[in-house]
C-alpha cells in the first residue's frame, strides 16, 4: 500500500465491497461491519480469535462464528485470503490487488514473511509456456524455519508437522511432539523415527504409506509427528 492514504484506501476498499455485496444480493449479517473496519483497519495477517478481541476492547460483542462469516466473504470477493498456519489454525491477511506477494512460513512458531521476487514470477511463466499453460497467478508459500528458530541449534535439519505435508511428498520422520501417550499411539501404528513414508492423501485423515503399508492418522495426532525432506 506503499503511497497511498491509508484511510482513503480502506474507503475505497469498503465502498467496493459493499457494492460487490449489492450487485450480487448479498449483505453482511448483523455486526458484520464492525468485522470489516477490524480487519481493514489492521491491514496484516490477522486471525479470528485477534478480531474477535479487537471488537470486545472496543465495546462490541460478536461471536467467532459472525466472525468467520464475514472474513469467508472477504475471501470470496478478493479483498482477503486465507494462510494455514502450521496446521493449526488460519490467518487472514488483506489481498491488494495489482500488489501480488509470496510467503516464508515458520513451521516452528508461525512467523510468516512476505517477499515479492520478479524472477520468481518470470521463472513461473517461463515455465507454465513450456507445457502450453496459461497462468491466472500463482501462490508460492515457503515452509522451513526462521532465524530465531534455528538460532542455537544451527545443524538441526528444518523439519515441519505431518499435516503440513502434501499429497505426494517422500518424507522421513525425524521425531514425536507430544506426550508418551500420543508417541505410543504412533509406534503402536508402526511408526518410528527414521522412517521414510509418502504421503497418499491429506484429506480428511492423513494416509501415508510406510514400508509397503497404508497408515491412517487423525489430523490431530499426525500433528504431533515431525518429517523433513528425504534427500535420498
Amino acid at each position: 500500500m506503499k503511497g497511498k492514504n491509508p484511510d482513503e484506501f480502506h474507503k475505497k476498499e469498503k465502498k467496493e465491497f459493499f457494492r460487490l455485496l449489492d450487485e450480487t444480493g448479498e449483505c453482511l449479517p448483523q455486526g458484520g461491519e464492525k468485522v470489516l473496519d477490524c480487519f481493514l483497519e489492521k491491514d496484516g495477517h490477522v486471525s479470528p480469535e485477534y478480531i474477535e478481541r479487537c471488537i470486545r476492547e472496543s465495546g462490541g460483542d460478536l461471536s467467532i462464528g459472525v466472525i468467520n462469516e464475514v472474513l469467508d466473504l472477504l475471501c470470496r470477493y478478493g479483498l482477503a485470503q486465507r494462510i494455514l498456519l502450521n496446521g493449526k489454525g488460519v490467518l487472514y491477511e488483506h489481498l491488494h490487488v495489482g500488489m501480488d506477494h509470496d510467503h516464508l512460513l515458520c513451521t516452528n512458531c508461525g512467523k510468516i514473511v512476505e517477499f515479492d521476487d520478479p524472477d520468481l514470477d518470470e521463472r513461473t511463466i517461463r515455465v507454465s509456456e513450456k507445457y502450453g499453460f496459461q497462468p491466472i497467478l500463482h501462490k508460492v508459500t515457503v515452509l522451513g524455519l526462521c532465524p530465531d528458530c534455528i538460532k542455537g541449534v544451527p545443524r538441526q535439519a528444518p523439519s515441519m508437522p505431518l499435516t503440513l505435508a502434501a499429497r505426494g511428498e517422500r518424507l522421513e520422520v525425524v521425531g514425536f511432539d507430544g506426550g508418551k501417550v500420543a508417541q505410543k499411539r504412533l509406534t503402536d501404528m508402526g511408526l518410528k523415527v527414521g522412517d521414510v513414508i509418502e504421503v497418499i492423501t491429506s484429506d480428511g485423515p492423513i494416509i501415508i504409506n510406510t514400508r509397503g503399508t497404508r497408515l491412517a492418522i487423525g489430523k490431530g495426532l499426525a500433528d504431533k509427528v515431525r518429517v523433513k525432506a528425504f534427500r535420498g
